[in-house]
Parts: structure tokens; C-alpha cells; sequence
């Protein structure tokens, strides 16, 4: 991966949105990341490492992400004209405990 798009999603905690990567690099940068494995997609204009990417291939990856990071992709995508409610809000506040959400079969 390109060294400034590395130092960007490491400074993001394994994320970056395409906002944020044009304003640093070419789009190009991005497109090899993603084409070389480095980055996956997790929500339009939202990607993580993909060494943060878990679980069973074919799911999607929101769904393959730590609690955590998935909520953080969420509020990217939103881009701040969004919140967390319900569970996602009680587990950030401890007041939930975290599941993994898994799709059945």
C-alpha cells in the first residue's frame, strides 16, 4: 500500500473514507489498495484494512467487522449527519453488551 494512504487508514484506527483519501492521494492509490487486498469496501465511500475484515467470506462486511469498527464505518458514512440509537447507542454507553451480529444459513 502506498506509504500516505497507510499512515492515513493507520491514523484513522483501520479506517478511511474516499473523502479523506482524495484529499492526500489519487484515486488511483485507493483503486490499487482495494485491487491488492489491502482495503475493503465496508459502506460506500467507507474502507477499512483488511485485516480487520472477520469471519465467513460472502457476508457482508459490515457484518465481518468488530462491533466497534462497524459503528465507526456507519458514522463515516454518515459523514456527521447521523447517530447511533437503540442497541448500537446502549453498547457504546456499557450499557449493552456487544454481539457479533451473524446471518443464519
Amino acid at each position: 500500500m502506498n506509504s500516505v494512504l497507510r499512515e492515513l487508514v493507520d491514523l484513522g484506527g483501520g479506517l478511511v473514507t474516499l473523502g479523506t483519501a482524495r484529499q492526500v492521494v489519487p484515486s488511483w492509490t485507493l483503486q490499487q489498495a482495494c485491487r491488492n487486498g489491502e482495503l475493503v469496501r465496508a459502506l460506500p465511500e467507507v474502507f477499512v484494512a483488511a485485516h480487520l475484515v472477520l469471519g465467513r467470506p460472502g457476508a457482508p462486511v459490515l457484518s465481518r467487522l468488530d462491533p466497534a469498527m462497524s459503528r465507526r464505518a456507519a458514522l463515516a458514512w454518515a459523514g456527521g449527519h447521523g447517530a447511533l440509537s437503540h442497541l448500537s447507542a446502549l453498547a457504546v454507553w456499557g450499557l449493552h453488551p456487544e454481539v457479533l451480529v451473524t446471518s443464519c444459513t
